[in-house]
């Protein structure tokens, strides 16, 4: 990679893991949940492929949570990430797995979930 090219403010690490969204969609208030897996992250947002079709459009805002692989290791840490974010691109399916690409920038920073309000420990 050129980073003389690189026109983003931070690096991407490209990883995959799996994550879940919810949008709420402006107009009709209806709630979109998915799930879909990410392929990049860096300190701005993250670029991810939707499982399922997903409806919404640049500008709609996104609650994410990304499940990492690292176990916690006591009652206050967490291995999974939350994050609000907002949708800046959104790339057609692609021939390769069908899956739309979703790029979102960082409303806030992420942050760790309690082990109580985790995607798995959700009640």
């Amino acid at each position: 990679m050129d980073y003389d090219e690189e026109r983003r403010r931070f690096q991407r690490l490209l990883v995959t893991l799996p994550v879940e969204f919810t949008a709420l969609h402006p107009e009709s208030g209806e709630l979109h949940q998915g799930e879909g897996i990410l392929k990049d992250f860096s300190l701005s947002g993250i670029y991810f492929h939707a499982v399922d079709p997903v409806s919404f459009e640049p500008g709609h805002i996104l609650t994410l949570t990304i499940t990492t692989p690292v176990a916690p290791f006591s009652h206050h840490d967490s291995s999974h990430i939350q994050a609000q974010a907002e949708v800046v691109r959104l790339d057609e399916p692609s021939r390769e797995n069908g899956c739309h690409g979703i790029a979102v920038c960082f409303l806030g920073f992420p942050n760790f979930l309690p082990l109580n309000n985790s995607v798995n420990g959700a009640s």
